[in-house]
């Protein structure tokens, strides 16, 4: 934003438009957390509710629905009432392929490497997320009709609405109070959407890298095509059969040694990466708005679900 167009707003303005968001923000973390664990207690109390349909297909069909819903509605609502005009954050950004594959290799690293102390740290290991046992086995048609729906709904939707609603809406509105506490506090609000302990590390420092790239092009258009490259990446290492192992420990490998030449050649610019510092009224009115404090809640009682296996 440019010294003409900054505006002096209170601390009541800017709670009443951090909760213009932050209740399209509860209800898509409410509707993420019924997800989550609706399936499980179904299961258990209610065993005949999905009848001879497939419980899995019937949950990752309504997850998906729930996802454009929330993004392309009740968050496109927040977006018009905030006045922020959603076409001059999706331009087209001229990017060379060989500065797309760096993001992407230094994404895929950040991804791989906050997913692993998932299986390092106890309190994290047990709330990891499970993958689905059908993926990678298209032995059947109704097999092969749930990798389809997950490959849709996990490759191309969930980055679409994730960019859209965190980098495209939250960071935007943020950083018009701090382009830096944008980018960590759409960071932290993009962890509490998130269903287990396990997902939140992984989604915060994912998010955080890809607020950044958003920050430096000025557009959702790189953070959502880096970002559906890494869930590719995901699925294509989830795909791949256990007596192939060989072939995911080559990527892997692969991956960290592009972000070894990366790093060593000093190819990223590390300036925003440093926090910002004399934000602690912005950490406050963010965190005492009330829709943030019931975010906060509902994600806060479904890590405690997760404690008790429901």
């Amino acid at each position: 934003m440019s010294n003409l167009n900054k505006q002096t707003i209170t601390t009541r303005q800017a709670k009443n438009q951090v909760n213009t968001f932050g209740l399209s923000l509860f209800i898509y973390i409410c509707l993420i957390q019924t997800v989550w664990h609706g399936a499980v207690i179904l299961n258990r109390f209610r065993p005949d509710f999905f009848g001879d349909a497939d419980p899995i297909l019937v949950m990752m069909l309504f997850n998906g629905l729930m996802m454009l819903f929330t993004a392309f509605v009740l968050f496109r609502i927040s977006a018009k009432q905030l006045r922020l005009r959603m076409r001059d954050y999706l331009h087209k950004v001229p990017m060379p392929v060989s500065r797309k594959f760096i993001l992407l290799i230094l994404g895929i690293a950040i991804y791989v490497l906050t997913g692993f102390v998932a299986t390092i740290f106890p309190i994290l290991r047990q709330d990891v997320t499970s993958a689905y046992s059908f993926v990678g086995d298209f032995s059947s048609v109704p097999l092969i009709i749930n990798n389809a729906v997950y490959f849709i709904l996990f490759v191309c939707i969930k980055p679409l609405c994730d960019e859209y609603i965190f980098r495209g809406i939250i960071q935007r509105q943020l950083g018009h109070y701090s382009r830096y506490f944008g980018v960590l506090a759409s960071a932290v609000l993009y962890a509490l959407a998130q269903p287990t302990i396990a997902d939140a590390v992984i989604a915060f420092f994912l998010g955080w890298y890809l607020a950044i790239i958003s920050l430096r092009y000025h557009s959702i258009r790189p953070s959502l095509q880096i970002h559906a490259g890494i869930v590719f990446f995901s699925w294509i290492m989830s795909v791949i059969p256990q007596r192939f192992t060989w072939i995911s420990a080559t990527m892997i490998m692969v991956v960290f040694l592009g972000t070894g030449f990366v790093l060593i050649g000093r190819r990223v610019n590390t300036d925003l990466l440093r926090l910002s510092s004399g934000e602690e009224k912005l950490w406050k009115i963010v965190f005492t708005s009330f829709t943030v404090i019931m975010c906060i809640a509902v994600f806060l009682i479904g890590i405690i679900l997760s404690m008790f296996h429901l």
